[in-house]
């Protein structure tokens, strides 16, 4: 028993080291390399002195807090129905749960077919109004976030629900007994217990959206996301350097502002 533990946990420890931390060494070490093949900073340098590779950086910050907002309120009342078990929960809970089984591409690729320049929404529209108001609309903005919260929203409720189902269901009945009319109860006892969650759901959501470049090299135009620009100077320029020096800074600048925000809430946590 005691050499299976072992054996056991070596192979999790070298798991563990070759998908994440060799990864991480090689990747910094590719930021690190000078432009003469010697260590240095250019890499670097070069990032952060290119007002397209900050504007991208902007933008997609901005995007990504916007959509991970939306999708964790929107998440709120189908988390709610699940988490309590009203009816449609069950279907909800599945629906959500097959939602990890798809890439962010794959929702990218069914707002083309919806919405794309020859899309089943666009075809409906032209056959009933003659009008073309939502072809292309897959690659604007709007498109965009639709797509980001088409993953976002169900991976948020999940979460919710999860904590919604460990209240206790006495808690709104008894606020209403005191005097809460309405959606009092939601806003001064509900709400306030769920704090830590709502704002853990809307971190898991900002942190998958950053990560996220496959909807953005198929759907945006309109915005540079940073993972695809990452993507494409790896790929398509070959500037490993630089490619992994904007990896990099990405996620230091993600994983700094989650632990902030985490930071924030924890006087407030039970």
């Amino acid at each position: 028993m005691r050499s299976f533990i072992i054996t056991t946990s070596l192979l999790i420890a070298a798991f563990v080291i070759l998908a994440f931390f060799y990864p991480l060494v090689v990747l910094t070490g590719n930021s690190l390399t000078g432009q003469d093949g010697g260590f240095g900073f250019d890499a670097y340098a070069q990032v952060l002195s290119s007002s397209y590779f900050m504007a991208s950086l902007r933008d997609t910050l901005i995007f990504c807090a916007v959509t991970s907002v939306v999708a964790t309120a929107w998440a709120l009342p189908l988390a709610w129905r699940i988490g309590r078990g009203l009816p449609g929960a069950g279907a909800l809970r599945i629906s959500s749960q097959i939602n990890f089984a798809f890439a962010g591409i794959v929702y990218g690729m069914l707002v083309i077919a919806l919405m794309g320049n020859a899309g089943a929404l666009v075809l409906i529209e032209r056959a009933l109004f003659g009008t073309s108001t939502t072809a292309g609309l897959a690659f604007t903005l709007a498109g965009l976030a639709i797509t980001y919260l088409s993953f976002q929203i169900p991976r948020s409720a999940l979460i919710l629900a999860e904590a919604i189902e460990k209240l206790d269901p006495a808690l709104v009945p008894a606020a209403r007994t005191l005097g809460a009319q309405g959606s009092q109860a939601a806003f001064l006892v509900t709400l306030p217990l769920l704090r830590p969650v709502i704002v853990e759901a809307a971190s898991f959501s900002f942190i998958l959206a950053m990560g996220s470049f496959g909807p953005a090299l198929l759907l945006a135009r309109s915005i540079p996301i940073y993972p695809a620009v990452i993507y494409r100077e790896f790929t398509g320029f070959l500037n490993f350097s630089t490619a992994a020096a904007m990896a990099v800074i990405l996620a230091l600048i993600v994983l700094g502002l989650t632990t902030a925000v985490r930071l924030a809430i924890r006087p407030a946590t039970p």
